[in-house]
């Protein structure tokens, strides 16, 4: 497993709507292997086989939540909105880069008034975002000649691994999706494949899953695997009767609900068995949406698609968590069923 490449992908500033520094990432990784293409969205696209009939897509998205500069007052500071769904109670006392858009990256922390000054049914509420500022550091006249209004303001980049098999990071959602693909490309870039595949790191997911609906028409795939973070229940006040027993390390999450066809979730549940891959089951927090693999499944006559989710503690926060064991058993379970699905072709 390449941590150095892991590493360097999550430490990308790519908040939904900017996500060019990490695209870049994922297709420099797979240049050599992969033909590479954009789009006009910005999704990167990495191809085995494009001449190929039979067409098989592998997605994540590769944005992140994060902010957009909307003023900057008179003492310059700077207020954001969000781009994404922040979760405002951690918000402040983050460190976070501003990134401008001659490319130059300021670091920054998101301040708030302290809780001295604070009333005591102030002390008790979230802070809204509006109550929140992006400080500098820097002279008034300095971040008004740097920062502009539309610039994306992301968390820093804070990868850390937590014993043998755990790691922790902002942008794992779904940033970890992404390496995941690209680490399957690199594998079945040797296999001599006869089928098409297209290792997709589409981009704002986060803001209503629109690079996966241009990758999806653009593709035409028969058959779709979309790669996401899936809520864990193993930690405190979260109900296994509504999220379902999942947990960090016991194998990538194999879901089933109206988004996923049955037969490839019967299909992937049978090859995982069969080659002991570990893996769990889900029925997902909802029957239908919340990430790009619904719009694919839409996309022009139908497509068979599969979610399936990478356990994760912490989403939608600076400290997301994943266990490296669950990362391999994703990549194991992708490229036995496409080799599978590469020699079999039934469902194409």
């Amino acid at each position: 497993m390449n941590e150095q490449f892991l590493e360097l992908l999550l430490s990308q500033s790519s908040v939904a709507g900017d996500e060019t520094d990490a695209t870049d990432v994922f297709g420099a990784y797979l240049q050599n292997e992969c033909t590479i293409q954009r789009d006009v969205m910005g999704n990167c696209y990495a191809i085995l086989n494009p001449e190929s009939d039979k067409r098989l897509m592998i997605e994540a998205h590769i944005d992140e939540i994060g902010f957009q500069v909307t003023w900057i007052d008179e003492n310059g500071f700077v207020y954001v909105r969000k781009n994404g769904g922040i979760d405002c109670a951690c918000v402040p006392g983050s460190q976070v880069i501003i990134k401008t858009r001659n490319g130059e990256q300021l670091p920054a922390v998101i301040g708030k008034s302290p809780i001295h000054v604070l009333k005591e049914d102030e002390r008790k509420k979230v802070p809204e975002l509006d109550d929140l500022w992006v400080d500098t550091g820097l002279s008034v006249e300095t971040v008004k000649e740097k920062v502009t209004i539309g610039d994306t303001v992301a968390y820093i980049g804070n990868f850390i691994k937590l014993g043998e098999h755990r790691i922790s990071s902002k942008g794992l959602d779904d940033k970890i999706g992404v390496y995941i693909i690209a680490e399957v490309m690199k594998i079945l870039s040797e296999k001599n494949l006869d089928i098409g595949v297209y290792g997709v790191a589409s981009v704002q997911e986060e803001v209503g899953c629109k690079g996966a609906v241009v990758g999806g028409y653009k593709i035409n795939p028969h058959i779709a695997f979309c790669l996401d973070v899936g809520i864990t229940s193993d930690v405190p006040n979260i109900s296994k009767k509504k999220h379902g027993d999942s947990s960090l390390g016991k194998g990538i999450i194999i879901t089933s609900h109206t988004d996923s066809n049955r037969q490839l979730s019967l299909l992937a549940e049978d090859v995982a068995r069969r080659n002991e891959i570990s893996h769990q089951l889900s029925a997902n927090y909802s029957a239908s949406g919340g990430t790009d693999t619904k719009p694919i499944q839409l996309s022009r006559d139908g497509v068979r698609t599969l979610l399936m989710s990478i356990p994760c503690r912490y989403l939608h926060t600076q400290v997301e968590m994943c266990d490296l064991r669950d990362v391999q058993a994703a990549i194991d379970l992708l490229v036995s069923l496409v080799c599978h699905i590469d020699t079999q072709k039934e469902l194409f």
